[in-house]
């Protein structure tokens, strides 16, 4: 059975989760799996600024929607959520997660995951994402182009990587957190939920809940609010 996805967003990130959906499909073509072909039936956006980007990449214009509601059959379709903003994926992945429905896992056929590791509900695993040994990356996580997630490294649930991101071993990224392009977790670090690292820093001690790092060796300070029912208790930097 052919899977059927919604898409939330209609930006940047959604033209590329729809190159890597085609992607998937080419190699399961060439696999002769085309009862596990993936097909993305609707986009709920309020502005999708790549509509024609988006039909093109399709071969044909899924229907578009402004509010999830207006979709039809949607219990028997998946989500995946392509937008960039980690509290936007957290709420929205939340949101979903309480009306009962399901998201979608992609991965880019050209990503490494070892065959200990564990990618939950939602992820997007991007082109040359390197996931190690033992490592996990929580739901509605993004993993971008060449990010890489050491061994026995823990990505929290709607945790976005930005392109270049490293994790080293025994490292954590909390939920919602950021991570920039290029930016570095060394071993044994975490970064706290809802916090950032920003492009190009190095983070070699810890980050409490809500931070913003910069530079190397990254210092900063709190002053990203954050959902009280979702602190873990890190309020200052460590």
């Amino acid at each position: 059975m052919i899977d059927q996805l919604i898409m939330i967003g209609g930006g940047a990130l959604a033209i590329e989760v729809a190159t890597y959906i085609d992607d998937i499909n080419i190699k399961l073509r060439t696999q002769g799996k085309l009862d596990c072909l993936i097909a993305v039936t609707d986009v709920v956006s309020s502005m999708p600024s790549r509509e024609e980007d988006l039909n093109r990449i399709f071969g044909q214009a899924p229907k578009y929607h402004i509010d999830i509601n207006l979709v039809d059959s949607i219990d028997q379709k998946r989500f995946v959520i392509c937008i960039g903003d980690p509290r936007a994926r957290w709420r929205i992945g939340t949101e979903l997660k309480e009306k009962g429905f399901r998201l979608r896992t992609i991965v880019h056929p050209t990503a490494y995951i070892a065959k200990t590791a564990q990618v939950d509900e939602g992820g997007v695993v991007c082109p040359y994402a390197f996931v190690g040994p033992f490592a996990r990356v929580g739901k509605n996580a993004v993993l971008n182009v060449s990010s890489v997630v050491g061994h026995d490294a823990v990505v929290g649930r709607a945790a976005v990587l930005s392109p270049g991101a490293r994790m080293n071993g025994n490292t954590r990224c909390g939920e919602a957190a950021f991570l920039g392009a290029g930016a570095t977790l060394t071993p044994k670090t975490e970064l706290g939920n809802f916090a950032m690292l920003s492009a190009g820093s190095v983070l070699t001690k810890c980050a409490g809940d809500g931070f913003l790092m910069h530079g190397n060796p990254a210092t900063g300070r709190q002053m990203i609010k954050i959902p009280v029912a979702h602190c873990s208790g890190q309020t200052r930097e460590r």
